[in-house]
């Protein structure tokens, strides 16, 4: 295989990858969220339940919603950078391979 087709395939492996984690991050995401609402429900239903346990709730629940957003932001710029990211290395990869490189 050319040095060339080599680069882009170790490239698009890369962009892949970059991929699976994305989307290992929003599962991990989703399932933290459906653990927080039963959390905040739970709070919210207990009877006699102070006031505090929701305030400390919604608090905690804030807190990992501000870390998860950062988190889903860098997945957002990996994603609006991979067609170009992939056509770019294609197009370098099948430049070198018609040229012999």
């Amino acid at each position: 295989m050319a040095d060339g087709a080599e680069t882009a395939l170790a490239a698009l492996t890369a962009e892949v990858a970059g991929l699976r984690q994305g989307l290992a991050l929003m599962l991990e995401t989703q399932a933290t969220h459906t653990e927080m609402l039963r959390a905040l429900l739970e709070a919210a239903a207990t009877p006699g339940g102070s006031e505090t346990v929701l305030s400390d709730s919604l608090a905690q629940i804030a807190a990992i919603l501000s870390r998860q957003t950062a988190g889903l932001e860098a997945i957002r710029g990996v994603l609006q950078r991979l067609p170009q990211d992939v056509g770019q290395t294609v197009a370098t990869g099948v430049r070198e391979a018609l040229s012999g490189g």
